[in-house]
């Protein structure tokens, strides 16, 4: 599903307000108080309806306008074209209908069914994202809470689930605990345990008390079965009475059945009423034939008074009246053609005013060939007049051009910097060049020379004990032999120590360091001649915009070059369209004389002065046309004229032109009227005389009748047929009284034979058996009331005994508390199997989406991460990343931007899992406003390119990334 528009009829602040949102991708961009909150309840509102008070979400009714509500413009992908959905005012959700393409209409059921039954709760939890949601991972979490957030965000989507368990276990902890003191089943178990302690601290009273118990369990049994006798005596005494009370109605229902033994009376059906009607109506056909006869009388006589017109004369005048119309129509074309005439007549004078004739000249050729040479030559002048302009503009531009050249050209001459200059910039750089090159060498060579150096004096250490040693020993051999008076040898050891030492002298003179001081002095010796250029020469300039300068003021010099050749080809063209401006305009001269208009007329009316020509020409043809049609009616109204008028002479009409018409009329109306009147009296007395047989035929079919009536019941006379006609309503009347007797018995339950029966008794008899039953009843009575005084007694024992040891109060309460834990027990039960029940569709769902969300969460993670995560993995601990280094992390020991990460990965996985369901657009209010430039710049880029349902991105803080037509801009619109 995809949101194209918005249009909010009153919604909040937001009123008569309608946005385009047909992108995949919208950017809804307003400060704060613009109304981005309002709008996307707006959308939740027309979609699943309006806010109501469990909900505990304001409604957001405008409080200065009328209308609520408002219609969004959606895109199913099953239907053909855009569906409006509008929802107002109405009952507590709103009025809501859907408009089609087709242009049929649907309700809510329909609106549902798109959605897949999908409700306002669900669709915030799933589709929507906000900063809300995301900080909630940031909260104190254990492990454990961390994981039940993150998988039900890529398998619920919703905390329902988790909410109904915990209230659940809430509402387990309170009835029960193992270990627990408040718990209701905890204390319910303490309190029964103390009476049960009470109870058996009575137990020397329980064996007598349950003696008592029996017995009085025995009486009881004895008092019901007497109260079943009585019982069913009452009933035998109720049915006595019953057939006391209904003897009489017996006894009579058996009399109208003896009597109804007979052969029943015969009589017409609604005899009397139908004799009588056909006796009234006999007396009313005799009255109307005498009246019909009378009135037929005195219409013979009126039709017999009437004067009949000659039908030659009649259709004479009705063919003249035909020609009326004609003659009528000939007079006003007569009238119309002439006020046409006169009016062509003044039309074709003002047209001759308005091109300058005098008078009027038929000769002048206003043909195709003239018109198509004008056009041509005017628009020749048009061409040349705009190429004239164009070329001045361009001429001025060009001016302006060069002398814009002039200036820059003189002040880049001011800034241009000397060749000399340039060229001890050069050197100078060259000399700094050097100078580095030779610093960067001499630093070599030094990191080598002290290499050198420290190695040579470990060797010279190692060289210098090794001879002093060795010349130790050798005059400490030379001392011992100078003791032993070898002097010989003394002398030789004496001779190789002193050597020894001379050699180590020699060997350890300082090595000579020319080579560094070389260096040393060439590095001087240039920073010195850097120094002298720096002093002797103005170089504080950069070489590259020197070089730049130049190349500009070659530029703008070949520019000015350029533009002065164009300027004087323009020049040249400007000189040959003047030329060609005066030579059409001689020959638009020749034009307007050669039509003979005013010469001073502009050349542009020119082709309107031949269109006049033109039409003066169709005016003044047109004018003949209209003489000769006015020439022919006045002939064919003189011939009219000649013809009628002796022909009406001899009817004593006279001829008037004005008149003659309604005269014709007048006379034909007469003749009609005669006739008519002549016509409508036959037509009566031929009516009159079919009613009156009608009416015999009536009359004599009504006596018919009577006879048949006589004749049914064999009567002679009235008299007679009345007096049958009692006899059978006697007998009806026995019928009606049997059946009202026999339904009345029958509701009593009175069968036939016990109808029959009771009407052989007699009432005296049902009396006394009635006497007979009460007297029994009487005694059972005394039987039970002694046997209720026994009880009595036995009551007031136990009760003694219930009151002095609380025996009975202390098993009522015991058997009262047992029954409540029971109840809890069951309560208990109830609520486990259903949180077993809750626990194992999660289960399911998590076993069934969870694979396919994490393998889709994946990749989108490592889509959002930049390849940094490469995988998450889902197993009985729950939910881990895989490093791209191939280090295993749990979602604690992650960042706070890649923990959100994560969460919307999840989030979007299960979305597109739930893609076969739900096809709705995602609504993402400011989710990522603590992102980094960097992380923001991914997602955003991601919801633009990769996600295939509509984003709505309300935010504070414009992304100028995103293009201008997927950004809408919210201002504060308060009403």
């Amino acid at each position: 599903m995809k949101i194209t528009s918005l249009n909010i009829y009153g919604y909040g602040k937001i009123t008569e307000t309608e946005l385009n949102t047909d992108q995949d991708f919208v950017q809804i961009f307003g400060e704060n108080e613009a109304g981005k909150s309002t709008m996307q309840s707006f959308i939740h509102s027309i979609l699943f309806g309006f806010p109501t008070r469990k909900e505990q979400e304001p409604r957001r009714e405008p409080r200065m306008h009328n209308l609520y509500g408002g219609r969004l413009t959606v895109e199913f992908p099953d239907e053909n074209g855009p569906v409006e959905i509008e929802r107002i005012k109405g009952k507590v959700q709103g009025d809501v209908k859907i408009y089609l393409a087709d242009g049929t209409a649907r309700g809510e059921e329909w609106l549902n069914k798109k959605l897949n039954f999908i409700d306002k709760k669900t669709y915030r939890s799933i589709f929507s994202f906000d900063v809300l949601g995301l900080q909630d991972i940031h909260k104190h979490m254990t492990e454990d809470k961390l994981q039940e957030y993150l998988l039900r965000a890529g398998a619920l989507g919703s905390h329902e689930y988790d909410e109904m368990l915990s209230a659940i276990d809430e509402e387990l902890k309170s009835i029960y605990k193992k270990s627990g003191i408040n718990p209701k089943v905890n204390q319910e178990l303490e309190e029964i345990s103390g009476i049960n302690e009470k109870i058996k601290q009575l137990g020397e009273y329980e064996e007598h008390y349950k003696t008592l118990m029996n017995d009085k369990t025995k009486t009881e049994e004895s008092i019901n079965a007497k109260k079943d006798a009585l019982f069913q005596l009452e009933n035998i005494r109720k049915q006595k009475m019953k057939e006391v009370m209904y003897h009489k109605d017996i006894k009579e229902w058996k009399s109208l059945e003896d009597k109804l033994n007979i052969e029943p009376v015969v009589f017409p059906e609604n005899g009397v009423e139908r004799y009588e009607s056909l006796k009234n109506q006999l007396e009313q056909t005799d009255k109307d034939i005498r009246l019909r006869s009378e009135k037929l009388e005195a219409l013979r006589q009126e039709a017999a008074s009437i004067e009949l017109p000659d039908p030659e004369q009649l259709s004479y005048l009705e063919q003249i009246q035909k020609r009326e119309p004609d003659i009528k129509q000939k007079n006003m074309e007569y009238t119309r053609l002439s006020n046409a005439r006169d009016h062509l007549e003044e039309e074709i004078g003002q047209l001759r005013k308005d091109i300058g004739w005098q008078e009027e000249h038929g000769d002048v050729d206003d043909s195709n060939i003239v018109k198509d040479s004008v056009q041509t030559l005017l628009s020749k002048l048009d061409e040349a007049v705009l190429e004239e302009q164009y070329l001045i503009r361009e001429i001025d531009h060009l001016k302006s051009e060069i002398k814009q050249f002039d200036q820059e050209i003189e002040q880049l001459e001011k800034e241009q910097i000397s060749d000399e200059r340039i060229k001890v910039k050069r050197e100078l750089m060259d000399r700094q060049f050097e100078l580095k090159e030779k610093e960067k060498m001499f630093q070599l060579i030094e990191k080598d020379y002290e290499r050198e150096k420290r190695e040579r004096d470990r060797v010279k250490r190692g060289q210098s004990i090794l001879i002093i040693g060795i010349s130790v020993i050798a005059l400490l051999i030379g001392v011992y032999y100078m003791f032993t008076q070898n002097w010989l040898l003394g002398g030789v050891f004496l001779a190789i120590g002193i050597v020894t030492l001379f050699l180590l002298m020699l060997t350890n003179q300082s090595n000579d360091d020319s080579l560094k001081q070389d260096y040393q002095k060439e590095v001087s010796a240039l920073e010195n001649e850097i120094e002298t250029i720096k002093r002797n020469t103005d170089i504080d300039f950069d070489l590259n915009e020197a070089r730049e300068l130049k190349m500009d003021l070659k530029t703008q010099k070949t520019k000015r070059i350029s533009s002065n050749v164009k300027l004087e080809e323009m020049k040249e063209a400007l000189s040959q369209k003047e030329a060609l401006h005066d030579s059409v305009n001689t020959d638009l001269h020749q034009v307007k004389h050669d039509l003979k208009v005013n010469p001073n007329m502009e050349n542009k009316y020119i082709l309107d002065a031949i269109h006049t020509i033109r039409e003066i020409k169709q005016k003044r043809n047109q004018v003949m046309r209209h003489s000769v049609e006015m020439d022919n009616i006045t002939r064919a109204l003189q011939n009219f004229k000649g013809e009628i008028k002796n022909g009406i002479a001899h009817m004593g009409i006279h001829y008037d032109e004005n008149t003659i018409f309604y005269d014709v009329k007048s006379e034909i109306s007469r003749m009609n009227n005669n006739q008519s009147q002549y016509d409508n009296a036959n037509e009566q007395i031929a009516l009159l005389e079919k009613e009156i047989n009608v009416l015999k035929e009536t009359r004599e079919s009504s006596r018919r009748e009577i006879d048949k009536l006589f004749d049914y019941v064999d009567a002679d006379d009235e008299e007679e047929y009345y007096y049958y006609a009692r006899k059978h309503d006697e007998y009806q009347s026995n019928i009606e009284q049997f059946k009202e007797l026999s339904t009345k018995l029958d509701e009593e339950h009175f069968d036939y034979d016990s109808r029959s029966e009771l009407a052989n008794f007699l009432l005296a008899d049902l009396k006394e058996e009635e006497e007979t039953i009460t007297s029994q009843i009487d005694e059972f009575n005394e039987k039970l009331q002694g046997e209720q005084k026994v009880l009595a007694d036995k009551n007031a024992e136990i009760s003694h005994l219930e009151s002095d040891g609380k025996l009975s109060e202390l098993n009522h309460q015991f058997e009262m508390r047992k029954s409540y834990i029971q109840s809890l027990a069951k309560e208990y039960m109830s609520l486990n199997y259903i949180r077993i029940l809750i626990e194992t569709h999660i289960k399911a769902i998590k076993d069934e989406r969870l694979p396919i969300v994490i393998e889709e969460a994946r990749s989108i993670f490592e889509d959002v991460t930049k390849g940094r995560y490469i995988n998450i993995i889902y197993d009985e601990s729950g939910i881990q990343v895989r490093h791209t280094n191939g280090q295993m992390f749990h979602p604690l020991e992650l960042s706070q931007s890649t923990k959100e990460m994560l969460y919307i990965s999840l989030r979007l996985s299960l979305i597109k899992a739930l893609k076969g369901y739900y096809q709705l657009p995602l609504i993402i209010d400011d989710a990522f406003v603590h992102f980094d430039k960097e992380r923001k710049k991914i997602i955003m880029e991601y919801l633009r390119n990769k996600v295939s349902d509509q984003v709505m991105y309300f935010t504070c803080n414009l992304d100028a990334s995103i293009p201008t037509q997927q950004t809408i801009k919210l201002k504060e619109k308060v009403k």
